[in-house]
């Protein structure tokens, strides 16, 4: 096996430059994906280490000591990536304190030491990989979950070697370095090759729920929109008829054009996301609140009554009004129609049509009020 393992790190090295060609090409599809900057670095890095680790019988010296410390810097700069995947802030100190390390006690070392060294750094990483996926606990997937496990895996993998050689040496038994060279090298380069894969596939898979979330979201107030508050709100009202009345409330924001043509299209912005700040401080997390128009808010409520819904609609009118009096020079105000739920009213079309009904009367009656669909 070890007269065969220059040509299976050369044959991986290769393989290492094509994900790293493969991540640049997706990181310039998906710019916004910034993690895939990272990993694509690291995929090149761990290529010219492993490239040059092949070399190792000819020369051991640049071989082992820069071909190493070029992987560590490829696993740190993975670590990297997963901590901008997450939003959080990189110490690129922590990205290349590994290879550095290795570099500085590679040519002071004896092969022992370099096995426990080259395992412990590598264990440290990718603990530390593990935990950081392991943070989006409330969004695992199984792929990111297999992700975190092959991680976790490699980790083990590294500290068990590191352990067993200290207790060899502790011994004072004979070392041989290597077997333990080629199977931390094969172990290596499967935990590097299959890892890549992973984080493609963990990025696929941000990207597909990032579109989701663009497809189903109002990009100005960053609410639900119209398509998905009807998809949505109609399996609430379905899974939860018999539970209690839910309640439809549809805000529309009054004299929004008047303030649009007397102050300009960024302080009607401004009253839009006024509204929906305003609005979803003052509901429960089971409720449902969208931007359904240009103008007009839904708001679903469930298990309510008639004074619950009105309460609620008050609430967020008056909070509304006191956020938004410095807009428009106190134009901005909200009118509210409500309907609820009943044998004639079972479903959403229903539901809105009798709260367009009521917004209208109170819109007419002067604005600025609540009014509740007769059942």
């Amino acid at each position: 096996m070890a007269d065969c393992l220059p040509t299976l790190l050369l044959m991986h090295s290769f393989v290492f430059a094509v994900l790293g060609a493969f991540l640049y090409l997706v990181w310039r599809e998906d710019p916004e994906a910034a993690e895939y900057r990272w990993w694509c670095a690291a995929q090149f890095a761990i290529s010219g280490g492993v490239a040059l680790l092949s070399f190792r019988e000819s020369y051991p010296l640049l071989a082992v000591g820069l071909g190493n410390a070029l992987t560590l810097w490829g696993i740190g700069l993975v670590w990297g990536g997963a901590r901008v995947f997450s939003g959080r802030p990189v110490d690129m100190r922590l990205v290349f304190a590994g290879g550095v390390i290795w570099l500085l006690f590679f040519s002071l070392s004896v092969d022992s030491v370099r096995i426990v060294d080259r395992c412990a750094i590598s264990a440290v990483y990718a603990f530390l990989l593990a935990d950081e996926f392991g943070s989006f606990r409330r969004q695992w997937t199984l792929t990111l979950q297999a992700t975190i496990g092959l991680a976790a895996a490699h980790a083990c993998f590294g500290a068990a070697v590191a352990v067993f050689v200290v207790a060899l040496m502790a011994r004072g038994g004979v070392f041989d370095p290597r077997p333990f060279v080629v199977a931390v090298s094969l172990e290596g380069m499967s935990y590097a090759l299959l890892l890549g894969f992973a984080l493609l596939a963990v990025t696929k898979e941000r990207a597909v729920a990032r579109q989701k979330f663009m497809a189903a979201t109002d990009p100005l107030t960053g609410l639900s929109n119209r398509r998905s508050f009807d998809h949505n709100a109609d399996v609430v009202i379905r899974n939860t008829r018999g539970q209690g009345d839910s309640a439809l409330l549809i805000f529309d924001l009054d004299r929004l054009k008047a303030i649009n043509d007397s102050f300009g299209h960024s302080m009607g912005d401004r009253a839009l996301t006024t509204f929906g700040e305003v609005a979803a401080k003052s509901i429960r997390n089971e409720d449902f609140l969208a931007r359904i128009g240009g103008d007009e808010f839904a708001l679903l409520l469930t298990r309510v009554d008639s004074a619950r819904a009105v309460a609620v609609a008050e609430r967020i009118r008056s909070a509304y009004g006191s956020a938004a009096a410095a807009l428009g020079d106190g134009l901005a105000s909200v009118s509210v129609g409500i309907a609820l739920s009943g044998h004639e009213t079972p479903d959403l079309s229903a539901l809105k049509e009798a709260a367009d009904k009521a917004l209208y009367v109170a819109k007419s009656g002067g604005r600025n009020q609540v009014f509740v669909a007769q059942q």
